[in-house]
């Protein structure tokens, strides 16, 4: 067994894990706090999941790499199965999608006052609707369009006789392949072709003519084309979140950096922005107690859905305004402490912010000069691994591990960002230290499906240096041939939009700014009764 290998599988996994629990922390509602267990599970297991999604792509390309190319992967000692391993994940993402993530969220948004029978029936009963709808989706496109369609150019071979050749003139009979029917055993065949001409009396040639174009329909297996449904489900999603992502990314970390506090406060100021804060609050709580009222009189009119967005729109900025407030008047026993950790920071996020714009940078040049253009203009990035493997075996593997992981964190990073926008209001928002467990699973939900679409366009990029992958023999020749769905993905059309995508998200993040639409005057200019 390749035990180098399994030690890094096992590391990054643990790993992998850790940062989940670590996202989960940070970003639960105090309210969640000691409690709502089996979601938070859920959460974890999820997060990592998509992450593994992800990471299994370089395992699959390490793994292929594991063995010589005169031994084939079936005979080789030290490789994954990685056929099986990826049906495995792919159906362990199903299962959270699908049952567990529905399970929880169900169960977390029950009554509280029901008996714990009562929640577990209702849970089960609305996520069974959820496996019905699911199965539908996947099995009953399966039954009636569950082929792979292959367009080959068939081509015919037989030795038959010349003679029936020779009264039409036009027959060159060039192919023939030196078999003679009066032939004295030890002597030397002659050549064909062979100069002077031989006779062609007793010659036996290739006179078959070429057989054409035909296509092949081959059943695909059901675990195969869930993939492909999932996939092209998770595609929407890639393009929102993974375009959004690739943009804010590095951008934000940047802009983070340029608007950073340059110094502390005194407490004099400290105590001036705490009073405007406190005031602030206070007028938020009379609104509110003003939206409230109007609701249980009136109901929720689309004048008072559009006052309470404004609402939670101030709160966010209340919020955001007591952080900073926080980081520039540091407080706890050792203030300077925290000061120099906090600039310190500061500058990583810099660093950390260019790199990431490389990286992005570096993606969107893949993208074009590798996928859109054809033929490709370059293979650029691919050239690039397969030139770093040369200075170490798994070097190119970790850079292709980087770029691969860092489309995976611009998926994340679009969730969380924009999350289910739905223009007039967002559904389920994922904010730092205020994200209900519900909202964790939605997203997390909309992170798995998203996961499955970015293996699929990782894959079409960096097709040459993953060239014999398990799962570039899925997406790369399968999907692609899959009756219809072959013609979206052929015609690059999720490419093109996702590329669309990305300049729209440059231009509104670079021109407007972050969060633009929060960028509303106080309390007495937004809010009318």
């Amino acid at each position: 067994m390749n035990w180098f290998l399994i030690i890094v599988v096992a590391v990054v996994a643990l790993l992998t894990i850790a940062l989940s629990l670590y996202l989960l922390v940070i970003y639960q509602h105090p309210e969640d706090k000691n409690q709502a267990w089996f979601p938070k599970v859920v959460v974890v297991l999820g997060m990592s999941a998509a992450i593994y999604t992800v990471l299994m792509f370089p395992l699959d390309v390490a793994n292929q790499q594991s063995c010589t190319l005169d031994i084939p992967l079936v005979d080789c000692t030290y490789t994954f199965p990685m056929d099986t391993l990826w049906e495995a994940l792919y159906i362990a993402n199903m299962i959270l999608v699908f049952v567990l993530i529905p399970f929880s969220i169900f169960f977390y948004e029950a009554d509280s006052e029901w008996t714990g029978g009562k929640r577990w029936g209702s849970s089960l009963l609305w996520t069974l609707g959820v496996m019905v709808c699911a199965a539908c989706v996947i099995c009953i496109p399966y039954v009636f369009g569950g082929y792979a369609v292959y367009e080959i150019q068939s081509a015919r071979s037989g030795i038959l006789p010349v003679l029936p050749y020779l009264a039409n003139g036009t027959n060159g009979l060039n192919t023939c392949i030196g078999v003679f029917a009066s032939f004295t055993p030890g002597s030397s065949v002659p050549a064909v072709n062979s100069i002077p001409p031989l006779p062609l009396t007793g010659y036996y040639c290739d006179a078959g003519a070429s057989g054409g174009t035909e296509t092949w329909k081959v059943r695909v297996s059901l675990i195969t084309y869930a993939m492909a449904i999932i996939a092209t489900i998770g595609w929407l999603l890639f393009l929102l979140f993974g375009s959004i992502g690739l943009v804010a990314l590095p951008l934000d970390w940047i802009r983070g950096f340029i608007t950073r506090p340059r110094s502390v406060i005194s407490k004099a100021q400290y105590i001036e922005r705490a009073r405007d804060l406190a005031r602030r609050a206070k007028d938020i709580k009379l609104v509110a107690e003003g939206l409230r009222r109007e609701e249980r009189t009136q109901g929720r009119s689309r004048k008072w859905r559009r006052n309470y967005n404004a609402l939670q729109t101030q709160v966010e900025i209340l919020e955001e305004d007591q952080d900073q407030l926080e980081t520039v008047f540091p407080q706890g026993e050792d203030p300077a402490y925290s000061w120099t950790v906090t600039v310190i920071m500061q500058w990583v996020k810099l660093m950390g912010g260019i790199i990431a714009l490389g990286i992005s940078v570096a993606w969107c040049l893949q993208i074009i000069l590798y996928i859109l253009i054809d033929p490709p203009v370059t293979p650029l990035l691919n050239d690039l691994f397969l030139a770093a493997n040369d200075v170490f075996p798994l070097f190119g593997t970790f850079l292709f591990a980087v770029f691969v992981f860092y489309l995976q964190a611009a998926v994340i990073k679009g969730n969380f960002k924009f999350g289910l926008n739905l223009l007039i209001f967002r559904v389920h928002p994922v904010k730092q230290g205020a994200t209900m467990m519900s909202s964790f699973l939605f997203n997390v939900a909309l992170i798995l499906l998203a996961s499955t679409a970015c293996i699929q366009f990782a894959a079409s990029a960096f097709a040459l240096y993953a060239n014999g992958t398990a799962i570039l023999n899925i997406y790369g020749n399968q999907l692609k041939s899959l009756e219809g769905l072959r013609y979206i993905y052929t015609k690059n059309i999720y490419v093109y939009a996702f590329m669309a995508l990305v300049v729209l998200t440059a231009a509104v993040l670079l021109i407007r700014g972050p969060d633009a639409w929060k960028k509303k005057k106080k309390m007495e200019n937004y809010y009318s009764m």
